[in-house]
């Protein structure tokens, strides 16, 4: 059975909430910060979330994890192939998520999490939360073309809805565009994320 190893609203709730959407059986392996297994080490050495373990299969980057297990356990609506006309914007914003979106909150997170009292607010933080708002431009133009970013509901909405629920988590939701917003309110009310966040 595929093992994720997993903490609470870190991006190892990309897996799970897919998992949710495909009726993929797994098992979460709950993991506390600072406090690695070894288990979840030698699925992710960089002791960084997620790390899954599917057989021999040991994996650790949370969108290319998403794009193994649409091919691993599909075929399903939710990885769209090369001849599908909307298949560009499908790569796209899976790595959009990832890449464009998440990646700058790291600075915020850290900066939160382990700076000194009296730096926690600094040139840096600002920075990286200037970055991310400013980059969902490119989703709210995309949602021009509908309720999705690559026609139907996909993995690339599980990549980018991610990084909105993080971009919250830090208090940047009331600066979301509101076309952004809705479709953040739309991925909110999936069955499969509100079970992917119980776990």
């Amino acid at each position: 059975m595929l093992t994720i190893y997993h903490v609470p609203r870190t991006r190892s709730l990309r897996v799970i909430w897919l998992c949710e959407e495909m009726g993929i059986p797994y098992d979460v392996k709950t993991e506390v910060f600072g406090q690695p297994s070894p288990e979840f080490l030698e699925a992710n050495p960089l002791g960084a979330f997620p790390g899954i373990r599917d057989g021999d299969v040991l994996m650790g980057e949370s969108t290319a994890i998403l794009q193994y297990l649409t091919e691993r356990y599909g075929p399903t609506p939710l990885a769209l192939k090369a001849d599908n006309p909307r298949f560009a914007d499908y790569l796209q914003f899976v790595t959009f998520g990832e890449a464009s979106l998440a990646a700058y909150m790291n600075p915020v997170i850290a900066t939160m999490f382990g700076a000194p009292e009296g730096q926690k607010e600094n040139f840096t933080v600002e920075a990286a939360k200037g970055m991310f708002i400013r980059r969902l431009g490119a989703v709210e133009k995309k949602l021009k073309t509908g309720d999705y970013l690559a026609g139907d509901f996909t993995a690339a909405d599980i990549s980018v809805g991610y990084a909105l629920g993080l971009g919250e988590n830090f208090g940047l939701a009331e600066r979301y565009p509101a076309p952004v917003t809705a479709y953040f309110d739309r991925l909110k009310a999936r069955p499969a994320l509100q079970a992917a966040m119980t776990k």
